[in-house]
């Protein structure tokens, strides 16, 4: 069995339903006053399905309508080039631009629900019930969110997988994985709940009653278990799907069902917003942020940014406290220090010491110079101190007379030659 590359454009699973019956007819007056904008009218109906599968809530999803409408009112300067001429391009510009408004509103009720006097949900009317009905489709049920997202705008809504990547802000390769694994899962479902209806199996018996089965996520997964593991459930699932292409890879032909959209109340809608846009300040609703391509970013991602910001402008604070620590505590510690270049003083001198000649001059008088056989020191030092000439015998020998003259050169001294001893 070959693979094709396609991907699933239409439903899938054994639940089938019929389109809205189409519209009753309006009055001149109504259609000149009521009617959205030309551009966008064959798309407000997909619009208002799309807005209702996300918010789950009539009012709720009218509002987000006239709120897109009135935003591609605005920022038609800021829609994608080509978008004039290019109606694929153009849808899932709108498509896009309610996926923002949706997710804006799902991210308030989220803050309001945290709040100790929240208001209790009210019960649909049973008009209203039905419109939700229309959008259950039990094939989709082990689908997680970003898979079921996907699948409807490309089953439901009809975009090629590169209409999806742009309204999803995925690659267009990442988009085609994320549509063929949410259709094997689907494909899975469907061929669980064809072993169901065929009532042969005892521990699946109890659903074979109800052809239109609204499965959970948890029931879905147990009984998708049992058909792999349960040997005549494999064979009825075989012979359910012999004839059909290999899952994620094709669709049958039916269509999923889209709801009408009340358009009188979308273009009052339309026009609070239009009204609520031209105020200033904190009073006027938030807008979007367009990317480089002129589509509205994700408030989750726009939410994922600020923190990101934050969270680096408290790391920069705490690395800056962190490196100027060290250089704090160093000036601290050398604040006191000379400054470059800066030499100390040497330290003083004196020279009235004890004992120093401050204390006993040279009074300049007797000879210069003594003889060498009176070295005795001058001053009361003398007493302590006392040099004398030993002769070879033991005996001191005097010293010469004063006045004598010196020897000639060359001459002997006369002195003997012995040790000096002080004593």
């Amino acid at each position: 069995m070959t693979r094709r590359p396609e991907h699933p454009t239409h439903a899938t699973g054994a639940h089938r339903a019929q389109r809205g019956a189409p519209r009753a007819a309006r009055t001149d007056q109504e259609t000149l006053v009521q009617r959205p904008p030309v551009p966008y009218e064959p798309y407000v109906d997909g619009l208002f399905t799309y807005c209702l599968s996300v918010l789950c809530e009539h009012d709720a999803a009218v509002a987000a309508l006239g709120e897109v409408l009135a935003l591609a009112e605005r920022r038609a300067d800021r829609s994608p080039e080509g978008a004039g001429t290019d109606t694929g391009l153009r849808r899932s510009w709108l498509y896009a631009l309610a996926r923002w408004a949706c997710l804006r509103r799902l991210m308030a009720q989220g803050a309001k629900a945290g709040e100790a006097h929240a208001p209790a949900p009210v019960a649909a009317p049973r008009g209203r019930r039905e419109e939700l009905a229309l959008l259950a489709w039990p094939e989709a049920a082990g689908t997680t969110a970003e898979q079921r997202e996907a699948l409807e705008l490309a089953v439901r809504h009809g975009l090629s997988p590169q209409e999806v990547a742009a309204v999803l802000r995925l690659e267009p390769d990442a988009a085609r994985g994320l549509l063929s694994s949410a259709a094997c899962e689907v494909e899975r479902t469907r061929t669980a709940l064809a072993v169901v209806e065929s009532g042969h199996c005892p521990v699946v018996s109890r659903f074979s009653g109800d052809a239109q089965v609204l499965l959970g996520a948890a029931l879905r997964r147990e009984l998708v278990r049992h058909v792999d593991d349960c040997a005549d459930c494999r064979r009825t699932a075989e012979r359910a799907t012999a004839g059909e292409p290999w899952p994620g890879t094709a669709a049958s032909s039916a269509a999923l069902p889209v709801v009408e959209a009340p358009v009188a109340a979308v273009h009052a809608a339309m026009l609070d917003a239009l009204a609520a846009y031209r105020q200033r300040g904190s009073a006027a609703p938030p807008t979007p942020r367009f990317d480089r391509r002129g589509f509205p970013q994700d408030p989750k991602d726009r939410a994922a940014r600020r923190g990101r910001l934050r969270s680096r402008a408290l790391t920069t604070t705490v690395v800056a406290t962190v490196v100027a620590a060290p250089v704090l505590a160093l000036w601290a510690a050398y604040r006191g220090a000379p400054e470059t270049g800066e030499s100390q003083e040497p330290a003083s001198v004196s020279a009235e010491e004890t004992g120093g000649t401050a204390q006993y001059p040279f009074d300049g008088t007797g000879p210069a110079r003594k003889t060498v056989g009176s070295l005795s020191l001058a001053g009361p030092r003398a007493a302590d101190l006392s040099v004398s000439v030993i002769g070879p015998d033991g005996s001191p020998v005097p010293a010469p007379p004063s006045g004598s003259a010196s020897p000639p050169a060359g001459a002997s001294t006369g002195l003997p030659s012995g040790p000096i001893t002080e004593t």
